[in-house]
């Protein structure tokens, strides 16, 4: 797990690329001496700030939280150059074994050589400059696993076991009145469960897509193409096949219509009446019509609701707990970091 959450940032630093600089490169933040330029935070910022437009629901955007994003990720970054600067202090080495596999991770998200070389350019960096930032996350992975290491708290037996019992009440919609951060895991921990534990189907979907406010001719066209569907099918047409040749939708032509397991709240209401209520092996000859479009679906696993006890889950129990452990040595240790470093912050959004 450490090792997956290292690559992934450092692939983070590596695919921010094209955001539009500032003529002049201001000075954002010193950081114990050290400059953060404007020119070099932008390129950390602008996918963050693409991923934010993405996944926020256009009516929840605005220029405060944009903002806020902002601030955070400065923050992120100062904190970065703090790690980096005390694994240099403590003279934490990367061997070139760990740098040449480190790289090859990366480049393995790139379909050839030249696609890597072209992001190269596309960043502004050369070859030197980009192993060294990877070399600079593996010194920071290995200064945070010096610090940790040893150090966590094993949660007790009377720590899981009053876990578990706050768990259970939340999964009855009890407001227990923890500290925020343990409610919040509490809750998130609950939510897992009884998702776990309710029923469940796994569901192959062939999407049409055809919103409500379609013009007349788009209408009639995503109608010919739900002719099409059904004529395959009826013909004895793979789901799974037809899925991926028809489906507007990106992600289900990749997965060839597979969307995994869903529980009761995972979908519009009319697509999960039918969903459960159709055996395994069945899929609805006529599709479901929503506001987005037509549904074909077909049900190819189902899971009935299950119970669980203290003991089925002790050990899931205690890895939050130790990893919650984790994070609060990290945040003081951090915070000590930070209280006997020099920040000067030019600016704030």
């Amino acid at each position: 797990m450490k090792k997956i959450l290292a690559l992934v940032c450092i692939f983070c630093l590596f695919v921010g690329a094209g955001f539009c600089e500032e003529v002049v490169d201001k000075t954002l933040a010193i950081v114990n001496g050290e400059p953060l330029m404007s020119s070099e935070f932008n390129k950390i910022l602008e996918p963050m700030i693409q991923q934010y437009r993405a996944v926020t629901p256009l009516t929840e955007q605005s220029d405060a939280k944009l903002n806020e994003l902002k601030n955070q990720i400065l923050e992120q970054k100062i904190e970065q150059m703090i790690l980096i600067q005390e694994a240099k202090k403590q003279k934490i080495k990367v061997v070139k074994r760990e740098l040449d596999e480190a790289l090859s991770q990366v480049k393995k998200r790139f379909p050839n050589e030249e696609a890597f070389q072209t992001e190269l350019k596309n960043e502004g960096l050369s070859q030197v400059q980009f192993e060294k930032r990877i070399e600079e996350q593996l010194m920071v992975q290995k200064l945070i696993e010096k610090e940790m290491k040893n150090n966590i708290k094993q949660p007790s037996e009377t720590e899981i076991r009053k876990f578990y019992d706050n768990v259970r009440a939340k999964m009855k919609g009890e407001n227990l009145g923890l500290p925020k951060e343990e409610e919040e895991t509490v809750d998130a921990v609950a939510k897992l469960l009884k998702r776990m534990s309710s029923e469940q189907v796994r569901l192959n979907q062939i999407y049409i897509k055809c919103d409500k406010n379609a013009s007349p001719q788009e209408r009639k066209a995503a109608e010919n193409r739900v002719a099409s569907v059904k004529k395959e099918l009826a013909s004895g047409a793979s789901f799974s096949a037809t899925s991926e040749k028809y489906s507007e939708d990106s992600m289900l032509k990749q997965r060839k219509g597979d969307m995994g397991f869903v529980v009761k709240g995972d979908l519009d209401k009319r697509l999960e009446e039918k969903a459960f209520s159709m055996a395994v092996g069945q899929y609805t000859k006529d599709p479901i019509q929503t506001e987005s479009g037509y549904h074909f679906i077909r049900v190819t696993e189902s899971r009935a609701s299950a119970s669980f006890t203290y003991d089925d889950v002790k050990n899931d129990l205690a890895e939050v707990l130790y990893r919650q452990n984790g994070k609060k040595l990290y945040d003081k240790w951090i915070d000590g970091l930070k209280a006997k470093s020099t920040i000067k912050i030019n600016q704030v959004w």
